[in-house]
């Protein structure tokens, strides 16, 4: 860490603090549900509209892209977020697989008041 500032070693535990990340993004994204990578320095969320947002931690840095549903793919280490973007470039959600991205904004037993 030079001079004291940033945070060393950032990481993203919860999908609570992907979608706060994301305000500190120039994108202006309303996040309804996301999805945290196992390793934390990545994430995907999705608004109301469907649309996904990848994002990933560069030092203590976030950035985000909207990208289209075609950008993700499933591979063995995870799911694979090609932005087609030099300066993005792409993104790796280790340990969550297209079954989880399927459940993305779905409602939970939770919301749905099950008894």
């Amino acid at each position: 860490m030079m001079f004291g500032f940033g945070r060393p070693n950032r990481l993203l535990r919860s999908p609570d603090e992907v979608i706060a990340a994301i305000a500190e993004t120039d994108t202006a994204f309303p996040a309804i549900d996301a999805l945290v990578s196992n390793d934390g320095r990545s994430g995907l969320a999705i608004d109301g509209a469907g649309r996904v947002l990848a994002m990933r931690l560069r030092g203590a840095r976030v950035i985000a892209r909207v990208v289209p549903w075609t950008a993700l793919r499933q591979t063995v280490e995870g799911i694979v977020i090609d932005s087609g973007e030099r300066r993005f470039g792409t993104v790796t959600l280790i340990g969550i697989s297209a079954l989880d991205v399927r459940r993305l904004g779905q409602p939970t037993a939770e919301t749905l008041d099950v008894p």
